[in-house]
Formats: structure tokens, C-alpha cells, sequence
């Protein structure tokens, strides 16, 4: 089941990848995640943009929410994260240091059709605001996944400090 939000869709790139390689697959957006997680999900897989020191991860915009509902369901929650991006940074939010995408993105639709939000004169006061991405908290993350071993987000600076000592 791949799960999707908008704008990017980048779900979409992910499941014709999985069914070019005859894996069979589902699609859903990120408002039907709870329903789908009920009964059809064993198992959460996640992407990592960075693994912070303090053990929360962050990825890309909705990351947060799914292993939120994940771990409501029980289901366990798996990073996927190579041990360079492992940052010394700490963030325990998603609104410092967050990156702004470009709030138009979020009016456009797939056929072109117009956004209701696209008229300004109507909507004077919405402020459309593009976060790119999330961070979500160790306690909602099962086990991360590195080119090394699998490990707890915990481990972050040990990986972090013996990498450090391999430059030295």
C-alpha cells in the first residue's frame, strides 16, 4: 500500500516503480490512511530525509501522521535512513527550521482544473502555508534501517561520534 499526500504525489513515482517490478501494489492518499491501517497494513515503511541526533527523524510532510496512526493500530514503524544523512542537528518540532515549498503548488490539480483557493479575491485572508517537511518522535518509531545494521533511533550519536573519529 503506498500512501500519498499532495502536492508532490510522490507516491505516484513509487508505485510505478513497485508494479514495474510486478510487485503488486495499492494506492491511497493520506486521509484514507486511517482506514486503510485498521485491517490492510502489517507494517509501516518509511523514507528518512535525515536522522537527528535526538533521535527524531525527518522526513517528508505527513511522515509524522502516519506513524502516529500506525502506532495507535500497533503496527510497527520502519525507517529507512543511510547513515550519512544522520545529523548532530535536534529538532523536536515541525515548525522550526522547516523548509517553505512554493504555496502555489498547493493550488494546482492534477487535470488543471482550478483550485477553489486559487481566487485571491474571495480568500484574501488564507494564508496557504507548504511545510516540506516533518519530524516525528523516536517513541513512534520502531526500528531504523542503515546500510550497517538495523538499529534504534537512539543510536544516532554513536553512529554520529564514530563516524567523526574515522575523519580524525
Amino acid at each position: 500500500m503506498v500512501v500519498d499526500n499532495r502536492p508532490d504525489l510522490r507516491g505516484v513515482n513509487a508505485c510505478e516503480r513497485l508494479t514495474e517490478a510486478d510487485i503488486p501494489c495499492s494506492y491511497v492518499y493520506i486521509n484514507s490512511a486511517t482506514y486503510v491501517m485498521k485491517d490492510q497494513i502489517t507494517k509501516v515503511l518509511l523514507s528518512a530525509d535525515a536522522l537527528l541526533a535526538n533521535g527524531y527523524v525527518l522526513g517528508p510532510v505527513g511522515t509524522a501522521m502516519l506513524a502516529l496512526i500506525a502506532h495507535k493500530y500497533n503496527k510497527p514503524v520502519i525507517v529507512c535512513c543511510e547513515t550519512y544523512k544522520f545529523s548532530e542537528r535536534v529538532q523536536t518540532d515541525s515548525i522550526l527550521f522547516n523548509e517553505l515549498a512554493d504555496p502555489n503548488d498547493m493550488l494546482k490539480t492534477k487535470t488543471g482544473a482550478a483550485s477553489p483557493l486559487s481566487d485571491d479575491a474571495d480568500h484574501h485572508n488564507v494564508n496557504l502555508v507548504n511545510l516540506v517537511y516533518d519530524a516525528t518522535p523516536p517513541s513512534l518509531v520502531s526500528i531504523v534501517i542503515t546500510e550497517i545494521a538495523e538499529l534504534p533511533c537512539s543510536s544516532a550519536p554513536v553512529i554520529l561520534r564514530r563516524d567523526t573519529e574515522r575523519r580524525c
